[in-house]
């Protein structure tokens, strides 16, 4: 209607599209009436060609250098460049020759698009008054994601030469309080500039929500009220409903993970799967929650990333793991021989294949020995160098080392927390060495449960685990963890994601795990004021994502390297009005206890008489304090940090040291200390018992793979 009956459709594109269109029209404008446009991989050969032989070449990678050659050029319009200062000289001068390159090819780069406009309206007063002519209108969506360069096209479309606005309309539609993609060049205070800009401007608040039920959109409000980088906004619903929130303190990461299993075991049948989002800070932390998703036959998928054990730096060092176990694996040989770096290119690669296909008795140690020590071999020096160094990587490690130990002593000969850094910009590196301290804690998890495995198999007479096979063990682990993976994906599977992969997106329940300083927020952002307030806007995003429930997880402590970190719940947490969400420490609850919580919330079971509205509510579920206390038998040590060559951590350590407490009174016929068979686990011994029903039970057993948690119906007793 709008647009009544003229035959001039409306441009709908991006920024860059629409002047991409506008160069296109105007040849006779640019130095260069024909152009291309250099894409990613076109422009790193250009810079990687520049910096060959050079200073910089040993100082910054490629991508480095192309994100603060982005930044160089956008600062023009920024009022705080971001721009590395130890490097500016050594910029600058690449700066200026690729300039120069790009021109003699008549090219430009993607920051050219909107660039090269913006010179047109500066410079040519035809070209702005040719323009405002036939475009009387504009609208921009999400403008709170639009960059500072962004923002002054903008003004150069709708201002003219004295600063007057002059076309029909411009609208820009946008939430500051959603504006999370600071380091992709948004500029939150483009919102707030906008009624400045382009006065006199009319403001209408969008403050109706038709997703959310109102307890969880108070929360939200209550959250976001605590940012100064806004506009004042209350976002409200018709649809009421009491009890949607619920904040549980759990013991550690492993217990938190099993918590969100068990909701996901406990919804109603009217939820499904799929509607059900599992939302964190950042990648790493997925490793914990997708174990458990595993272990209980739980379908998820990982939105906008990759299972944890199919990550690329996980998959290299799990590949050196496995050449230690199986030194005639080739896949892992290849994988690794090169990686990091170390001149092994594809010829000596041939030669290796070559080799062992002839020699197919030999394990990789023997076959570089054969190539660097037979006489017929043609092996060039500077490949004989990289072979001997990939050897002495080997060097004093052999199966009876422990998985923790082989690991940390591999990461530092390899140097390969550096490596990643060099190759990578400092985000990707940065979620990279995330990814390794997680696989780390791994390892040490694997390892405590497995030492406390065999001092339970020595208890009930049985040969215990030999140290050598620990690593098999854990490798074999996580095979078959992939291995419950693989099957074909179905239409009703969980979402896991970063919070700021689940912007736009909506849920009948979310949860939002790891609220706890130094996650979220996180550590990087604690630095200035207004990268808190941008971690404080992505729980804000996350909250509202929760049409119906919204569960809100945080630990009291995470296995770090074999030690328990002790957590400080995020500040955010105490920002939320705390009469809209019920508080329980898990902590020492049994998971049946657990499971008769999620059921109370979820409205599975009659919600106790002390739940009558989220207004009103304690802060625990259960009404007996004996119920709510933490566990008295647990005390707390401050110790030194393992000595291990990882990304070191600056927080205290702690260790837990759990007093004896009396058996439990037999369930049924199962009892702690019990031995028990299982058909595929042999012989183990009973830690743990859970009735679930009339004669069933789950039981927690020891074997000589680990710690097993099931169904007493698969168990016999020895």
């Amino acid at each position: 209607k709008f647009l009544g009956t003229t035959n001039r459709l409306p441009f709908v594109g991006t920024f860059h599209a629409y002047c991409l269109l506008l160069l296109r029209s105007n040849p006779h404008l640019l130095p260069f009436a024909a152009f291309s446009i250099l894409d990613a991989d076109d422009q790193l050969s250009l810079v990687k060609k520049i910096v060959k032989n050079t200073t910089a070449e040993k100082q910054l990678t490629p991508s480095q250098i192309m994100y603060q050659l982005s930044s160089l050029k956008n600062s023009l319009y920024d009022t705080e460049p971001k721009i590395d200062t130890r490097n500016t000289l050594l910029i600058q001068e690449i700066y200026q020759k690729y300039e120069a390159e790009k021109a003699a090819s008549h090219l430009f780069d993607f920051d050219d698009l909107i660039l090269q406009v913006l010179l047109l309206f500066e410079k040519d007063n035809g070209f702005q008054e040719s323009f405002q002519r036939k475009v009387r209108h504009i609208l921009v969506d999400e403008y709170q994601d639009t960059s500072t360069v962004q923002h002054t096209l903008l003004k150069k479309m709708a201002l003219n030469k004295e600063g007057k606005y002059i076309l029909d309309s411009v609208c820009a539609v946008g939430d500051e309080d959603q504006s999370i993609y600071s380091w992709r060049g948004a500029n939150v205070t483009n919102m707030l500039r906008f009624c400045k800009d382009f006065a006199p401007v009319r403001t209408i608040k969008l403050e109706q929500n038709y997703r959310s039920v109102e307890s969880i959109l108070q929360a939200a409000n209550s959250l976001i009220t605590n940012n100064k980088l806004r506009n004042p906004k209350t976002l409200w619903s018709t649809r009421n409903g009491n009890n949607r929130i619920l904040n549980l303190t759990c013991r550690s990461g492993e217990q938190e993970a099993e918590t969100i299993a068990l909701l996901l075991k406990t919804l109603p049948s009217s939820i499904a799967k799929k509607d059900v989002a599992i939302l964190y800070r950042t990648h790493f932390q997925s490793r914990s929650i997708e174990e458990a998703l595993i272990y209980h036959a739980i379908p998820y998928k990982i939105i906008g990333g990759i299972r944890f054990y199919e990550r690329k730096e996980i998959k290299d060092l799990l590949a050196y793991l496995r050449l230690l176990v199986n030194p005639h694996d080739k896949i892992s040989f290849l994988r690794v021989m090169n990686t990091p770096t170390r001149g092994l290119g594809k010829k000596i690669e041939s030669q290796i294949i070559e080799c062992w296909h002839f020699n197919p008795l030999l394990d990789f140690k023997q076959l570089l020995h054969f190539l660097l020590t037979d006489e017929a071999s043609d092996v060039a020096t500077a490949h004989k160098t990289g072979l001997y160094k990939f050897l002495e990587l080997f060097e004093g490690i052999d199966l009876t080392t422990k998985p923790s130990d082989i690991i940390s002593t591999l990461l530092e000969r390899t140097d390969y927390l550096n490596y990643l850094r060099e190759t990578c910009d400092g985000t990707e590196a940065h979620a990279k060495l995330e990814n390794i301290r997680e696989l780390i804690r791994a390892i040490h998890t694997f390892e405590t449960n497995m030492l406390t495995s065999r001092a339970a198999l020595e208890l009930m007479g049985e040969i215990p685990l030999t140290q050598d096979s620990l690593l098999e063990s854990f490798l074999h682990e996580v095979t078959l963890m992939q291995e419950k993976n693989t099957g074909e994906e179905t239409q009703d599977q969980v979402n896991m994601m970063t919070l700021h992969a689940a912007k736009g997106l909506e849920f009948s329940v979310v949860v939002i795990t790891g609220l706890e300083e130094g996650l979220l927020p996180s550590t990087k952002s604690l630095n200035t004021n207004d990268e808190l307030e941008e971690e404080r806007r992505l729980l804000y995003v996350g909250i509202t994502r929760a049409r119906d429930y919204l569960l809100l997880t945080h630990a009291h402590s995470r296995n770090t390297y074999g030690q328990f970190l002790d957590q400080a719940k995020s500040r955010f947490m105490a920002e939320i009005d705390q009469k809209l969400f019920h508080q329980a420490d898990i902590d020492a609850r049994h998971p049946g206890m657990v499971r008769d919580l999620l059921n109370n919330w979820l409205g599975n079971k009659p919600i106790p008489s002390t739940l009558i509205t989220a207004r009103t509510a304690p802060k625990s579920y259960l009404p007996t304090k004996n119920y709510q206390q933490k566990p008295t038998d647990t005390t707390y040590s401050r110790t030194k940090p393992s000595s291990t060559p990882t990304i070191p951590s600056s927080r205290p350590i702690y260790t837990s040291t759990p007093t004896p407490s009396a058996d439990p009174q037999p369930i049924g016929p199962w009892n702690k200390n019990q031995k028990v068979t299982h058909k595929k686990f042999g012989m183990g011994i009973i830690t743990e018992v859970e009735k679930i029903g009339d004669n069933e039970f789950y039981v927690t057993a020891i074997f000589k793979l680990g710690k097993k948690k099931i169904l007493s119906n698969f168990l016999e007793q020895a």
